[in-house]
């Protein structure tokens, strides 16, 4: 399978094609997604000022892509080089990103799947709303019971026939049909 990089914010949020490659070089990678918002929007959008104190958001890779999930629902995708996150939708202010000690690592563990299975989450992240849960216990089996040796099942009662109704049989006087 060919080798494709996990999509960081400086490679994503590109200037769009009426300005020069490198007229975005200077914007900070978190600052680079309100670039591109304002520009796809089409209207002026100011970052917010400050930080927000004591407040971390848990990056994750998803098909692919290194992204921060909002309190509002939306996500951008971020980057370890510039670990900030701000909401061009809502307007949740500025927050820390958790990303893992060594993000290349987790890069590395979802580079030999499929894109759309490139998906790594944070061990501490246990509010991610799309965290594939743990898989579901083996049912017990019974000693001297296997995969050869199934249980027998009950047969399963019969329903009850209707009784068949015979011509001229049910009919009353005077009926006309």
């Amino acid at each position: 399978m060919k080798e494709i990089p996990v999509q960081r914010a400086e490679s994503f949020y590109r200037p769009p094609p009426t300005l020069p490659a490198t007229s975005w070089d200077l914007v900070p990678p978190a600052e680079r997604v309100w670039r591109w918002y304002e520009n796809t929007a089409q209207r002026r959008l100011n970052p917010p000022a400050g930080i927000l104190l004591g407040e971390r958001v848990y990056a994750r890779i998803n098909h692919g892509r290194w992204v921060a999930d909002c309190v509002c629902g939306s996500a951008q995708i971020v980057t370890p080089a510039d670990p900030r996150f701000a909401c061009p939708e809502c307007g949740y202010g500025w927050a820390q990103i958790q990303f893992p000690a060594r993000p290349e690592a987790a890069e590395a563990e979802v580079s030999a799947k499929a894109p759309h299975e490139r998906n790594w989450w944070n061990a501490d992240d246990l509010k991610a709303w799309d965290r594939p849960g743990p898989p579901p216990p083996e049912p017990e089996k019974e000693p001297g019971r296997g995969p050869a040796d199934p249980r027998p099942q009950e047969p399963m009662p019969e329903e009850p026939k209707p009784e068949e109704v015979t011509p001229g049989a049910g009919s009353k006087e005077g009926d006309s049909r």
